[in-house]
């Protein structure tokens, strides 16, 4: 069977956490890009919690701006927005996106920049495009990395004990033609590692070919651009040099904020 779900962002079971704190990130993760404004009930069913318990939760978390009230219901708050703003990755987003947008104006293709986290990506900016098929990403949301150019690019030039974290686990598997084992993905792995690039033949979803490259900082990996396009296009290798030189430029421009986007990676 197919999962196509992407990873959960639950607390996993055993760890420590306040009661309150779990809660609170359950209600604020029942919001998505397709629902941006909820109701109570709606919370409630999309958070497993009790309504009460939703309701004493969504009333801490109006008092602090984290979400605010809406004549539909309840909306994230600006003051999230504030929070979101602040991570290095934000800065290495704002860095990026003027050469996003030169590769995309040259390529008419969808583009995307993500990092690693954990065995997933997580997608800082998406530029799509309308000659190419829809994506599954979003920006600010997670993919199994092993299914995605961008994800296995990440993997193959990161440290061995990063790739043996994400590679642990159940691998999830997007389409038929998703990596089904460990064996698959650490044989690819060292092809990337060798000709710098990762490709997606329709691995995170049907009719969608990917090429990726990583950003690097020195010789560390800090994110990964891909170029997104119908799989019926061809291979993607007329990308590869473009991409490459958009990768380069990125990396320049995140000079100022890679002390602490390495400090993420270790």
């Amino acid at each position: 069977m197919i999962d196509q779900s992407p990873a959960g962002s639950r607390i996993p079971s055993g760890a420590v956490a306040p009661s309150v704190l779990w809660k609170a990130f359950d209600v604020l993760s029942a919001f998505n890009h397709k629902e941006r404004v909820l109701t109570l009930a709606r919370i409630a069913r999309q958070s497993g919690l009790p309504k009460s318990t939703v309701h004493r939760v969504l009333a801490m978390l109006s008092d602090i701006g984290a979400v605010e009230q809406h004549e539909d219901g309840y909306r994230i708050g600006l003051r999230m927005f504030t929070l979101g703003a602040l991570p290095p990755e934000a800065a290495l987003r704002e860095a990026a996106l003027v050469h996003l947008e030169e590769l995309h104006r040259y390529t008419g293709q969808t583009l995307h920049l993500a990092v690693l986290r954990g065995s997933d990506v997580v997608y800082l900016e998406k530029l799509p495009s309308r000659k190419s098929l829809p994506t599954p990403a979003t920006v600010g949301d997670r993919l199994p990395a092993h299914c995605t150019a961008v994800g296995k690019v990440l993997l193959a030039f990161s440290g061995d004990n990063v790739t043996a974290t994400a590679l642990a686990g159940p691998l999830q598997r997007r389409t038929a033609k998703s990596l089904a084992s460990t064996e698959q993905i650490r044989s690819q792995l060292e092809t990337i590692r060798t000709r710098g690039y990762a490709a997606d033949r329709e691995e995170a979803a049907d009719g969608l070919a990917c090429m990726a490259v990583p950003v690097l900082v020195g010789e560390r990996v800090v994110a990964a651009v891909s170029v997104a396009f119908p799989a019926s296009a061809g291979s993607g290798q007329v990308l590869i040099n473009a991409l490459r030189q958009a990768a380069v430029a990125i990396s320049r421009s995140t000079a100022m904020v890679s002390t602490d986007l390495l400090a993420t990676t270790e």
